[in-house]
């Protein structure tokens, strides 16, 4: 049987191959991003997503309403295909899977800095480049803010993490003084 993954796979490698024949890759990619936002962003939205007791052409009609003059032509076709077929629940699986792609297809590494606050634009291309210069990939940073850090950063790259917080190097600390 086909995993639920393996589907969302499938569709986001049509979406990205269709895209690329049109040449709205980029646009295509910036729709993907603006249904994870408001998926993640609007609970109610979610909630109707995956609620099996609303029809499909009921829920294509919410995604026309919320997104139709914001996304592509391509991104319309994949909300009526879903839709045709009941799996618009799938959507959110199919757009973190077409941006895996995407990111492949362009050569780009997804990095994730958590701090304690925002971090100063030179020292952002610092990290940058020398990202880009030991993975040999576009890096985009995807920043987020914690405050629990007391201070330092942490780095997600794939799934390699690089914790230089003062809150770890704490925990260290405590952990040396029970052994």
């Amino acid at each position: 049987m086909v995993s639920d993954n393996q589907i969302a796979q499938r569709y986001a490698k049509a979406v990205l191959d269709l895209a690329i024949e049109k040449g709205i890759i980029d646009q295509v990619e910036q729709d993907m991003e603006l249904y994870q936002r408001v998926n993640d962003e609007n609970r109610q939205f979610y909630v109707v997503m995956h609620n099996p007791i609303i029809r499909a052409h009921k829920k294509l009609a919410v995604l026309k309403d919320i997104f139709g003059n914001k996304v592509s032509d391509v991104m319309i076709l994949l909300f009526e295909i879903l839709a045709r077929r009941s799996r618009e629940e799938m959507l959110y699986t199919i757009s973190v899977a077409f941006r895996e792609q995407y990111n492949k297809y362009k050569n780009i590494q997804e990095v994730y800095v958590t701090s304690t606050v925002a971090i100063s634009d030179p020292l952002k291309d610092e990290l940058r480049a020398a990202l880009e210069k030991s993975t040999g990939k576009t890096i985009k940073i995807e920043e987020k803010i914690d405050e629990s850090l007391i201070g330092g950063m942490t780095i997600r790259i794939g799934d390699t993490q690089l914790d230089n917080s003062i809150k770890s190097q704490l925990q260290k600390i405590k952990q040396n003084f029970r052994s």
